[in-house]
């Protein structure tokens, strides 16, 4: 008995040595107990046992102290409360205040007093992956009754009967946990979400869902799927894998734009490119090109490649009205939604990653050899009956025809070194976490490998999070710089060049002569010219964006968002002596562009979400501030006197200037409430009001709104106990009104731009545009009904969505009579645009073994396009444009019969036979628009070894190789594909083309222009590609002490491709635009 009472006694001792050891610091007043207990158990890590019957008589506590002892603290927070405490290792119990006793004594009513008493437990749940709180999990005890549920900060109290026991967590989309509980102690407790896309989280506006909850259409495309491509446009990764979304690059040279259509065109001529926000902020409001100055893309540099793709945690596409109309106008070509990565290690971890590799020109389309070249001119000659001269024929007669450049090759069909590299750092910890990468990407210029575009990016994310979980901070920043050092034209606009065409002369200069006469003089140039003629463009690029939320109460939160945005673009073009022919009378010239673009939004918002029982109620309010900006100054500078003085303005003997600055605003308040109850009936009701400033007065203000419902019909008693193999199923559907203001700025105002003609040495002014404050919003009325469904506990999931839109009063140019001046004036027209369509997708894991594993996606798209109405189309200038009850992309063709058999001359039919071809006689109708477009995504997993590839699909007409190069064969010293060759030669033959001819008196002429402008040069553009190929290894490192992570990949960019198109690239078709790139890069992946 002496040896227990000692070491009692002794255990005491040690207990209290050790509260004697922790420093309290704390200034309360009027405090609950209970705030206070949990206040002393963060700053020392001792648990409290709370009596929930001696808590109810606590006492406000007003205390002050600073770096005392545990010990003091615990006197000093007692002394004035009705109850005692007692110490056991490091867990605090309150018990009644009763006389004092023997340390080593048992007393039994004290005994009986615990048994009978009722603990506390608390603590918090939150994601094992990204460390956010979950609300809504349910908290229960093992053989007791009680249950809770987390609170929207993720904090959770239940009251408990037995010190010891088991404690349950279980939420919908989350791996279930039964922990052992010890009363006092509290819990933070990390639960790993399923396996299950169903429950994955899904970005939409202002907020985010999961695909089992979402009453909109989204499509999510994760890191894996981007970082698995070499690219350098995040878009060009979206191919092939987001149904009803068409990403069409317009060339293959890095840094050119791509087209970006949401569910069809809506619009007959304005704008059509959906929302693209990053991390919330818009950006390419005004337009994804950022360049002023033509250069080798055609059609400008975009603005998506100032975004490092390496940076990007997800996109997800946003289409319907249900997920798009609470951004209201600007929504209404769709959204998508850039999020790019946080950080959550514990650890601090250094990541590097190094790719490079090389890139060349696909699909492209065989020329003719000097001797087909050669060939074709004699045979056109004798067919026209025209004889040789050295005036018409200098190709034949004066020039070298035992030279041979494949121009294909030589201009487009090079090998290039691309590089791509990535350094970051990620740590955090329980409170604040960081990332910070930085990428550098150079891709050579495939015409001369000294020429290279570049980015520079640096893109950093911080997290923060107070101790008590109320209050939180992120902020994202990505600032870039492209650097472009390009030709002026695209190189492959000169495949059309004979192919002995002599470059250089024997000293080396270029060479601007066939005999006597000058390139230009011919109607072409040098190609070589065009490495002298350069582009260079410097573009920064800053895109920053912070949150603030702070928890009001336990449902109800505050958040104010805002981004800032900043651009600058400093170009150069210079057109040097040496790139000049001789034989012109011109002398050195060179434009210069500065400009600058700007735009900044902030949006607070009130959210409130609250689950009470089988009800789950959210509701969201807030409004938005945006305002964008931009300004350029476009100098035009000629008659230099020097190559070398290029570089400055100040040197040129005449300068033309120009300057453009304009300015856009935009306000809305926006709103959203959603309900759900027994997590199976969903609905979703979104209503915002935008105010624009590019309408007049009266009409800057439109309503929008939009309705979604759910029923997850599988979670019905009926169905559960029917089909056990159908695991998930919903039916869904929405229906809403947008509008769209994609019409530039001032449109409704006279316009004034400065005239190039000089008045007495003033530059002049002209009206540019009329006024009309009339016209208002286009409005897009969409509805869409779906069924997602999922078999087999999920593994397989298959979704079906019908959608029909709605576009009225559209903007369009209407023509105005000669006199007025100007040629048409901006004004809303009653007609309308339907657009509707099929989408499927098919979401499989079908193989998940302990080795092996094997999963597909599977899309498709269908979709039609059509004018429905145009009041006084027959007697507009579109008459010749559109046809209603058809697609707004179709074209009207003259019918094309063949080619006579006896001339060998194309012919198209005479409809009114009135012996003239006339508007009249364009009775064919093509359409454009794809029929049908998809994409098959594979991915194989072998123990450590990855492997996976993306085709897309799609299903269309285009123009064939003759359109492209609009020259008759034979006439001319222009050269042709092969193709060219399966001609007419004598009566009787069947061929594709007609005769050759070489003059424009000639019949066959009159006949190839007839041809143009007829549905036989419209042919089947359908292609499959291998959009994406790669392969990956991560070896154990488990002995390596300073690495923790390593792969080693391949990735493949546009390997091959299955068309019977036979103009070059069926997505280009146009063989004289560089096309697509194929890429081959290998690389590794390493963290430390």
């Amino acid at each position: 008995m002496k040896l227990i009472a000692m070491s009692i006694l002794v255990l005491c001792t040690c207990t209290f040595a050790n509260v004697n050891a922790q420093k309290v610091s704390l200034a309360v007043k009027n405090a609950s107990f209970k705030d206070v207990a949990m206040r002393i158990q963060k700053q020392t890590g001792y648990s409290f046992i709370i009596n929930s019957r001696l808590l109810k008589s606590a006492r406000p506590v007003n205390l002050q102290v600073d770096q005392v002892e545990l010990k003091t603290a615990l006197q000093e927070l007692f002394k004035n409360q009705p109850f005692d405490y007692d110490t056991d290792g490091k867990v605090i119990t309150l018990v009644e205040r009763k006389k004092k006793v023997s340390s080593v004594s048992v007393q039994p009513t004290v005994v009986d007093d615990v048994i009978e008493q009722e603990y506390v437990l608390s603590g918090a749940v939150v994601s094992a992956v990204d460390g956010k709180p979950i609300a809504g999990v349910s908290v229960s005890i093992a053989d007791e009754k009680g249950r809770a549920s987390t609170k929207g900060d993720g904090s959770f109290t239940i009251e408990v009967k037995a010190k010891k026991g088991k404690i349950l967590f279980s939420h919908l989309g989350y791996n279930a946990q039964s922990l052992n509980y010890t009363a006092g102690v509290s819990f933070n407790v990390q639960l790993i979400p399923m396996d299950n896309r169903l429950d994955e989280t899904v970005v939409i506006g202002y907020g985010t869902t999961t695909r089992r909850f979402s009453t909109g259409s989204v499509t999510k495309v994760t890191s894996k799927d981007i970082q698995n491509q070499p690219i350098s446009n995040p878009m060009l990764a979206l191919q092939g894998l987001v149904p009803g979304l068409e990403v069409t690059p317009s060339s293959g040279i890095s840094g050119a734009g791509v087209d970006l259509k949401v569910r069809g065109i809506s619009s007959l001529t304005q704008g059509s490119e959906p929302l693209v926000l990053l991390n919330g902020n818009p950006i390419a409001t005004n337009g994804q090109n950022i360049a002023e100055l033509s250069n080798a893309t055609k059609s400008g540099l975009s603005l998506f490649n100032a975004i490092n793709p390496a940076d990007i945690e997800s996109i997800e596409v946003l289409k319907d009205a249900d997920a798009t109309a609470i951004y209201g106008s600007r929504g209404a070509n769709g959204v998508i939604l850039i999020t790019t990565k946080k950080a959550f290690a514990e650890k601090g971890q250094l990541n590097f990653s190094s790719n490079i590799g090389v890139s060349r020109a696909g699909n492209i389309i065989p020329l003719l050899d000097t001797k087909g070249y050669l060939a074709m001119r004699r045979e056109a000659f004798a067919n026209s009956g025209v004889a040789l001269t050295e005036a018409n024929a200098p190709d034949l007669l004066l020039a070298d025809t035992t030279r041979y450049t494949d121009f294909s090759k030589y201009l487009v069909g090079t090998n290039n070194l691309t590089q791509d590299y990535n350094l970051g750092y990620v740590a955090g910890g329980e409170l604040t976490s960081f990332r910070l990468n930085g990428n550098l990407r150079r891709e050579a210029f495939q015409f001369d490998r000294s020429k290279s575009s570049d980015r520079y990016n640096i893109g950093f994310n911080v997290n923060h999070r107070s101790a008590d979980r109320r209050f939180t901070l992120d902020m994202a920043g990505n600032f870039a710089q492209n650097s472009s050092n390009l030709t002026v034209y695209d190189p492959a606009s000169y495949l059309y060049l004979m192919p002995h065409l002599q470059l250089r002369n024997d000293d080396g200069s270029l060479n601007w002569k066939i005999g006597p006469y000058s390139f230009s003089s011919l109607g072409f140039t040098n190609p070589l010219a065009q490495l002298e003629n350069s582009f260079s463009g410097k573009f920064k690029n800053l895109f920053a964006n912070i949150g603030l939320q702070y928890q009001l109460y336990p449902d109800l939160n505050l958040k104010i968002t805002g981004g800032y945005s900043f651009g600058n673009n400093n170009e150069k073009a210079r057109y040097p002596s040496t790139g000049i022919d001789p034989s012109t009378s011109n002398l050195p010239f060179a434009n210069f562009s500065n400009g600058s673009r700007y735009s900044w939004i902030v949006e607070p918002q009130l959210a409130y979400n609250k689950q009470i029982g089988l009800h789950n109620l959210s509701f969201l309010l807030g409004s938005s501030i945006q305002q964008d900006g931009s300004e350029n100054t476009l100098l035009a500078g000629t008659n230099y006197s020097d190559d070398n003085l290029l570089g400055t303005i100040a040197a040129a003997g005449k300068v033309l200037p120009s300057y453009t600055q304009s300015r856009y605003k935009y306000a809305a308040l926006f709103a959203r409430l959603g309900y759900r109850y027994n997590a199976r009936y969903l609905i979703n009701i979104a209503a915002r009001r935008d105010g624009s400033s590019r309408f007049g007065p009266g009409k800057q203000f439109a309503n929008f709104y939009s309705i979604g419902a759910g029923w997850i019909f599988s979670e019905e008693k009926w169905m559960k106990a029917h089909s056990a193999w159908l695991s998930y199923g919903k039916l869904r559907g929405s229906y809403g009104i947008t509008g769209n203001d994609q019409i530039g700025n001032y449109k409704f105002l006279d316009t004034w731009a400065s005239n190039a003609l000089l008045y007495n040495g003033v530059v002049g002014m002209d009206p540019s545009m009329l006024y009309n404050p009339d016209y208002a919003w286009e409005a897009n009325k969409k509805l869409e009904l779906a069924m997602d469904m999922g078999f087999w506990k999920d593994r397989i999931l298959l979704s079906f969505a019908y959608y029909r839109n709605l576009s009225d009063n559209q903007l369009i140019a209407y023509s105005l009579p000669f006199q007025a001046g100007f040629s048409s004036v901006n004004q809303n027209l009653d007609a309308e645009i339907e657009n509707k369509g099929l989408e499927i997708t098919l979401d499989a894991n079908l193989i998940q073994g302990r080795h092996f594993g094997w999963s597909t996606k599977f899309n498709i798209s269908r979709s039609r396009n059509k004018l429905l109405s145009f009041p006084g189309l027959e007697n507009s200038s579109y008459a010749n444009k559109y046809v209603i009850g058809h697609s707004i992309r179709t074209q009207k063709f003259y019918r094309y019969t063949g080619i006579n058999a006896q001339t060998g001359l194309y012919e198209i039919e005479d409809n009114n036979g009135d012996g003239k071809y006339t508007i009249q006689d364009r009775t064919v109708l093509v359409d454009y628009s794809p029929d049908f477009f998809g994409g098959w995504n594979n991915t194989f997993s072998y123990k450590r070894l990855r492997m996976g590839f993306l085709v897309d699909f799609k299903k269309q007409r285009g123009n064939n190789a003759q359109a492209a190069n609009p020259n008759a064969p034979g006439l001319g010293l222009v050269n042709h594909a092969t193709l060219v060759m399966d001609r007419w030669r004598q009566e009787g033959d069947v061929a594709d083309y007609q005769r050759f001819i070489a003059s424009r008196t000639d019949k066959g002429y009159s006949a190839f222009q007839n041809f143009l402008n007829s549905n036989g040069k419209v042919t089947d553009a359908s292609f499959i590609k291998l959009r994406n190929i790669y392969l990956s290894y991560n070896p154990d490192v488990a002995a390596l002490k300073s690495i923790t992570a390593l792969e080693l990949f391949c990735q493949i960019q546009n390997l091959w491709t299955y068309s019977r198109y036979k103009g070059g690239d069926p997505e280009i078709q146009n063989y004289l635009t560089t096309p697509p790139m194929r890429i081959m890069m290998f690389g590794l992946k390493i963290s430390l």
